[in-house]
């Protein structure tokens, strides 16, 4: 069992409106991959891409009757990030991401006089962030040093727990922002204009 040392709250971001389910997907595991947060074979060398880190996939079709019908999908990342300091052995960040869809259906727009297929209902992001400490192990099952692990947590390493707290907090906050201006949300920190593709698409 991997130590948790974190008190990190979690993100959260609804939305009811119109959006393209697949451009989102990809947006979040281009914009993961590109700040590092990697499946865990990939953070130990053992694997290639992002196919460990979904967890879950779920979809569910309902038709109109019980409520508004359309499809329901869940969709669950764990993500994993070295933090670059001297502890990096000791320490690792994780990114827990989930996304719940409700009442998909397809819907089309008129977009400078052409029209777009889109997706239309609500959804709601998770974003957990965890520092974890001793992942590896290595205090925790050795026969000694397991009896003064949470005595180093505490009182030693309290500092630099608190600036891997801080860190991720800025990643977590940083990929909410993300999320807020791929939906046209309101942001609080500038952000920088996205490499993925748009809702509508680029205009040309």
């Amino acid at each position: 069992m991997v130590e948790v040392v974190s008190n990190i709250p979690e993100f959260k971001v609804k939305y009811s409106d119109v959006f393209h389910i697949k451009n989102l997907y990809v947006m979040f595991h281009e914009y993961l991959a590109e700040e590092g947060f990697l499946d865990e074979d990939q953070i130990t060398g053992t694997g290639e891409g992002h196919r460990y880190a979904e967890v879950l996939y779920l979809e569910k079709h309902i038709q109109k009757g019980l409520h508004r019908g359309g499809m329901e999908m869940w969709v669950w990342w764990r993500t994993m990030k070295m933090p670059e300091s001297k502890y990096s052995g000791y320490f690792r960040y994780r990114l827990d991401f989930d996304f719940h869809v409700m009442y998909m259906v397809p819907h089309k727009i008129m977009h400078q006089g052409k029209e777009v297929n889109l997706n239309k209902g609500e959804i709601e992001f998770h974003i957990r962030p965890v520092v974890e400490a001793d992942y590896k192990g290595e205090w925790k099952n050795h026969w000694f040093l397991k009896n003064f692990l949470d005595l180093y947590n505490k009182r030693i390493l309290s500092q630099e727990i608190e600036k891997r707290e801080k860190e991720l907090w800025r990643e977590a906050y940083k990929f909410q922002s993300k999320i807020k201006q791929f939906l046209n949300l309101r942001t609080f920190i500038p952000t920088p204009e996205p490499f993925w593709r748009p809702i509508t698409g680029y205009d040309k």
